[in-house]
């Protein structure tokens, strides 16, 4: 009697072990990843509507804020603005993007503001108009070094009109042309796919009742992109649902950040340093902007 309790204790035992081993294996290939322990920057009041931010320098960020105009240089070590100028008029300016000596800037209908030399102060910046409206809402902009491109994200509707994925279109800056067919997209599918089986229960549920609903106006609404510099991965930003998707350079879904914690207060803006550190900015809606290092597995 002994040793049949004794064998079927043994089983017992070896069952667990495969099954913890089977759930240990879901859980990696599924997990969705927790920034967390960052350090939060504070950012004066006059950046509340902070909509977007670029280095300069590895201490030194350069932001704008989409009620105006104007361009603010962000000391990290001191959390101060050490100089700010007006480019131009007007408001929904929604992203920008520093490539090597100039930077680069996207309104909401998709035009482009080029400001050569922009450390050394205002000048007249070139505008370029693209075929992008308001409409399809343009929030993100990223340089991309490799190819001499820009990428422009939009939020809500497509060129081509589909709403279950979020295309993103390129800019070549030799030409100065906008390709009309997108280099990227989010898809409703890619989101589905990857929250199927997800160990963090709480927070699958809620994307894939959205994603339930067909619509990904519901999952996923572009406000920030940028490349890994040492990856060339795309990190994509959503202020909806606070997730960062991050493909590879085959345009295909490969992980996704879940930004958790009050700090995120509305997601717009996403930077990365030359050695590969993420920072993203959250407008204040009401409370104190703030600017957030965060820590994660590249």
């Amino acid at each position: 009697m002994n040793k049949i309790l004794l064998l079927l204790l043994v089983v017992f035992l070896v069952a667990c072990g495969a099954t913890d081993k089977t759930d240990e294996q879901d859980t990696t290939s599924k997990q969705t990843l927790e920034p967390k322990g960052g350090k939060l920057y504070k950012v004066p009041k006059e950046l509340i509507e902070i909509s977007g931010i670029s280095f300069v320098t590895n201490t030194t960020l350069v932001a704008i804020q989409d009620e105006e105009g104007i361009l603010y240089f962000y000391d990290l070590t001191t959390e101060k603005i050490t100089n700010k100028y007006e480019f131009w008029k007007g408001k929904d300016y929604e992203d920008l993007a520093v490539v090597g000596q100039d930077l680069w800037i996207v309104n909401s209908s998709g035009a482009l503001y080029e400001i050569k030399n922009f450390k050394n102060g205002p000048s007249k910046p070139n505008v370029y108009k693209t075929v992008l409206k308001e409409e399809n809402n343009i929030e993100g902009l990223a340089y991309d070094k490799a190819n001499n491109r820009l990428f422009l994200s939009i939020k809500d509707m497509s060129l081509d009109g589909d709403d279950k994925e979020k295309d993103i279109y390129e800019f070549d800056l030799k030409t100065k042309t906008l390709n009309q067919k997108a280099v990227f997209s989010v898809k409703l599918t890619d989101i589905e796919e990857y929250f199927k089986g997800d160990k963090i229960e709480e927070f699958s549920k809620k994307i894939l009742k959205s994603v339930g609903n067909q619509n990904l106006n519901d999952v996923f609404r572009t406000s920030a992109l940028s490349f890994h510099p040492k990856t060339a991965e795309l990190y994509v930003l959503s202020s909806l649902n606070n997730i960062i998707a991050v493909y590879n350079t085959k345009g295909q879904i490969i992980k996704v950040l879940e930004l958790d914690g009050k700090e995120f207060i509305q997601p717009e803006g996403l930077a990365f340093t030359n050695d590969g550190r993420l920072f993203i900015s959250n407008e204040g809606k009401g409370k104190q902007a703030n600017i957030i290092e965060l820590k994660y597995e590249d």
